[in-house]
């Protein structure tokens, strides 16, 4: 599937419009963050096109949320800035955001991960993955 985000989607939820600049580099920004959530959220693509009564179906405008909400951490804080001072004009560069990079947050992680079937559903007392979905 290809990323269900687009640079109208950062635009609707964004509070003011984008400048010229930043449309500009929105839509490397978001094809990033949507490598980003594939290679560090196992089988997001994949799960998006199970069919939505199949367990572990993920609703598109879910992982859309995500992939926009990846987008505007940077687009807020582009100079990964972590705190600022005052008078002595201070400040501290956050690393990850510095390096300009685009990140899932844990809780985003645990939002995507599939459902909990219940005790009962397994056929024994843990589920191991075998291989990549």
């Amino acid at each position: 599937m290809e990323n269900p985000a687009a640079v109208e989607d950062v635009e609707a939820s964004f509070e003011r419009p984008l400048t010229v600049d930043e449309k500009r580099v929105v839509p490397a920004w978001l094809g990033t963050a949507w490598r980003t959530l594939n290679r560090e959220v196992r089988g997001v693509a994949a799960r998006l096109d199970l069919e939505e009564d199949v367990a572990g179906h993920l609703p598109v405008d879910d992982v859309k949320d995500i992939v926009v909400a990846m987008v505007e951490r940077k687009l807020r804080n582009p100079d990964g800035y972590r705190t600022w001072g005052g008078d002595t004009e201070s400040s501290t560069i956050d690393n990850a955001l510095s390096s300009g990079k685009i990140y899932v947050t844990d809780e985003e992680r645990r939002s995507l991960a599939p459902a909990d079937v219940g005790a009962g559903a397994l056929n024994g007392m843990y589920s191991i993955p075998l291989g990549r979905p």
